[in-house]
């Protein structure tokens, strides 16, 4: 498909730029959803973080018992390890939350640019290609017009014209260009372009 934006009309190539501006606003939408999306999970590290604090108070308030004579030193015992877990819960709950919001930035930047940059580096190349072709000739009309610079045109627009276009103009194009007759495959191919001969040309 980019390999005829060398070759086709000012209007398909205006459509191309449209449609991969289109692909392109499409993966980044899609992408900042997505990485928002997990961003918004990464809150579930917090309440991993709240629980792991309600354990921990739990734990002291179980320890605390160990400190009555009559009921022993069990309860102590299982309030330390209740302690220790609902720390580790706290510790591993912003763990969850970092990760969460690192993947969410990567996923982010994954699915927007592995979709695009193939596109984008295949079109852009092209595109400028075209555009300094554009600048060249219209320098050429304003700087050297004449019949030279007319029969490069008109041979131009026998090799990227569909034909039905080159015989409106010329029912036999190699015979116009053969007698010198090239001023309107010349102006087609310049129309195809989307350039103008300056006035007076």
């Amino acid at each position: 498909m980019f390999a005829s934006v060398r070759t086709a009309d000012e209007s398909t190539v205006r459509v191309l730029d449209g449609a991969v501006l289109a692909w392109v606003v499409l993966w980044f939408v899609v992408a900042g959803l997505l990485s928002w999306t997990v961003w918004g999970l990464a809150d579930l590290g917090d309440s991993v973080t709240q629980s792991g604090g309600a354990l921990e108070t739990a734990g002291r308030a179980l320890a605390d018992l160990g400190g009555v004579p009559v009921i022993g030193e069990r309860p102590a015992e299982l309030g330390r390890e209740t302690v220790e877990t609902g720390q580790d819960l706290v510790g591993r709950g912003q763990e969850v939350k970092g990760e969460m919001r690192r993947l969410s930035v990567l996923l982010g930047l994954a699915v927007a640019f592995m979709p695009t940059t193939p596109v984008v580096g295949l079109f852009l190349p092209l595109r400028a290609a075209r555009r300094r072709e554009k600048v060249r000739l219209a320098r050429s009309l304003r700087d050297h017009a004449g019949p030279g610079l007319d029969r490069y045109l008109a041979e131009r627009a026998t090799r990227n014209l569909p034909y039905d276009v080159v015989a409106r103009v010329e029912p036999d194009p190699w015979d116009a260009l053969e007698e010198g007759r090239t001023r309107g495959l010349a102006d087609a191919e310049l129309a195809r372009l989307g350039l103008r001969r300056p006035s007076g040309t």
